[in-house]
């Protein structure tokens, strides 16, 4: 679509705003998600020294 008048300085102020929060949106989604496979690992991690701890205190089967 072609436009009828050149960009004003307040669409363009509007457009970079807009541009820096899609970044930080993607920025923090990106946190996000790392945040949460860490804590997924450490969860993981958690569950695999309980089970060590609890077949030492119940011993051999």
């Amino acid at each position: 679509m072609t436009r009828l008048f050149p960009p004003s300085s307040r669409l363009r102020a509007a457009s970079g705003r807009l541009r820096a929060a899609e970044t930080r949106f993607e920025s923090s989604m990106t946190d996000l998600c790392r945040a949460a496979l860490d804590h997924i690992d450490r969860q993981h991690l958690l569950g695999l020294a309980l089970q060590r701890l609890v077949a030492q205190r119940v011993g051999p089967s």
